[in-house]
């Protein structure tokens, strides 16, 4: 069962602008990775990806790469001033695409702590909406660890929904909010919470491993290092090893940030690079198919529930 947890759901209008965007940012993070594909054509693909309201094109796609199930979130970044009710209203199609597609899909609700009636807007998302979870960007300026942050945790840690967090440095974020740090509290404090700490912190990656290794309701998902997996293999396979050989498989889930990164490394390609990995490569390191399969999928099942 391959399952991907990190799917962003985007309420943007599938235009050019918005597609540069998007695509600046990762653009850059690939440039830095050494990332040597060329980029031309990729907007038009990514605004037909963007340009998906009912997932319909995700769940074909899905099938093409032999995903089983996909996690669809929404981000609220209350910053960009948007009203309780056009928030809910995107909450509450994220929620309508999961549902025109039971089987291979389910939704992440995302509001922002710093909102009025935070706390209340979730429990709606959860009991009417029936969403499955809370994916958050604590970059986008407060601590997972504060007061509003731990209001909206006791209403997910009531549900017994995880949590999926932003922890990464991004081009054009606050970093210091989305440091692995601060998800230590947040295990300690909800230790039935399930925390998925998105991209196991990037280039932060040692600071989350080892709270992972105390903390066994952290995990980390792998969206984002598709492009070092394709641009640096033998860095991405050393980094890898070097994280299950200190915490073991349970705590690392396959999930692919998408649409943002499919036009640069397609979810096929991913899934490839992620079964070879059982194959001893020229730099000597091997995985073993139950390592493989605990990443893309098993680990995931456990946390979301599902049927395997």
């Amino acid at each position: 069962m391959i399952i991907d947890i990190h799917y962003h759901y985007i309420r943007l209008s599938a235009n050019e602008e918005s597609a540069h965007r998007v695509m600046s940012d990762l653009l850059e993070d690939a440039q830095r990775t050494g990332f040597n594909k060329p980029t031309e054509g990729f907007i038009p693909v990514l605004r037909d990806m963007i340009d998906d309201p009912e997932c319909d094109k995700l769940v074909k796609r899905m099938g093409e790469n032999g995903i089983d199930m996909t996690a669809i979130c929404y981000v609220d970044n209350y910053d960009n001033g948007s009203a309780n009710e056009r928030i809910m209203n995107s909450n509450e199609l994220c929620a309508r695409a999961a549902a025109k597609h039971p089987e291979k899909l389910i939704s992440m609700a995302g509001i922002d702590p710093r909102r009025p009636d935070a706390p209340a807007l979730l429990r709606r998302c959860l009991t009417e909406f029936k969403m499955k979870g809370l994916k958050w960007h604590p970059d986008d300026g407060y601590y997972p660890n504060s007061k509003e942050a731990y209001a909206m945790l006791g209403v997910l840690n009531e549900f017994g929904y995880p949590l999926l967090t932003h922890c990464s440095p991004l081009p054009k974020s606050r970093a210091k909010f989305a440091l692995p740090i601060h998800l230590d509290d947040v295990a300690k404090d909800f230790p039935n919470l399930e925390i998925i700490a998105a991209h196991m912190g990037n280039l932060w990656w040692h600071d989350w491993l080892a709270l992972a290794q105390y903390k066994k309701n952290i995990s980390g998902d792998l969206a984002m290092w598709q492009i070092t997996a394709t641009a640096k293999p033998t860095l991405f396979r050393r980094y890898l090893r070097e994280i299950l050989d200190n915490i073991g498989p349970h705590q690392i889930i396959w999930s692919t940030d998408g649409p943002i990164f499919e036009p640069l490394v397609s979810n096929r390609e991913f899934i490839s690079i992620m079964k070879g990995l059982t194959v001893k490569d020229a730099d000597g390191i091997v995985f073993t198919q139950a390592e493989v399969d605990a990443m893309l999928g098993g680990n995931a099942a456990r946390i979301f529930k599902l049927k395997k």
